[in-house]
């Protein structure tokens, strides 16, 4: 199956079109426990936000996963989540938009993700179970668990990715501490009500290294 490096895709997209540096994150920048590796990365990006990739990988290197989160502050566009995971040859390709919106949401950003969701209706869905944030995520979010046919998800990844930068291209610009307010309440939110990624983090590492990871690292809401 082919690899999915969503997170290479959004970072050099996001490069040809603004200026990115990389934060510092210290220490946090590589995590080890129980087998598992999680390497962290950190970036700025001018007049956007804040972006994250977390990669981690396990059994030697035969479980990988992949968290994308570009948190959008000074833009009035939603959160936009990736989550990618191999084991083996079964994959689970997951691209997600969050309601944190200040104003009206985008019908094309709907209408074009709708599309390629559609367009792959054929492919078995992921489901995983209902969340607290279920009121949140767009309707028009992709989850795809399968064996095989990773070039194709790939390739709807990378859809969703350009589908949301030609949104983000025309937003409007938005008060970056209102923005930051609606999406703390989700990152916060996270830690409060618990998700799949999040309750793994604290088993592995505690509530103190979780808070910073999810609400400095990824979300950016917390310095």
């Amino acid at each position: 199956m082919e690899s999915v490096n969503i997170g290479s895709y959004v970072l050099d997209e996001l490069k040809k079109r603004y200026t990115v540096e990389n934060e510092d994150i210290g220490k946090d920048a590589k995590l080890d426990a129980k087998g598992m590796h999680f390497l962290i990365s950190r970036y700025s990006v001018k007049g956007v936000g804040n972006l994250c990739l977390i990669d981690m990988k396990a059994m030697l290197g035969l479980m990988k996963m992949q968290t994308v989160v570009l948190s959008v502050a000074e833009k009035d566009v939603p959160l936009l989540n990736f989550d990618t995971v191999k084991v083996l040859k079964n994959g689970t390709y997951i691209a997600e938009f969050y309601d944190t919106m200040l104003g009206e949401k985008d019908d094309e950003l709907e209408k074009a993700c709708e599309a390629i969701k559609e367009a792959d209706g054929d492919l078995p869905d992921y489901v995983s179970g209902k969340h607290w944030y279920d009121s949140i995520l767009y309707p028009c979010s992709y989850a795809k668990k399968l064996k095989g046919n990773g070039e194709r998800v790939n390739e709807s990844l990378k859809k969703y990715f350009d589908a949301f930068m030609k949104s983000l291209e025309a937003a409007d610009i938005c008060d970056p501490a209102t923005k930051k307010k609606r999406i703390s309440d989700f990152a916060n939110g996270l830690i409060e009500n618990g998700g799949p990624a999040v309750d793994q983090v604290k088993k592995l590492f505690g509530e103190e290294l979780t808070k910073r990871l999810v609400l400095g690292h990824m979300y950016g809401v917390e310095d």
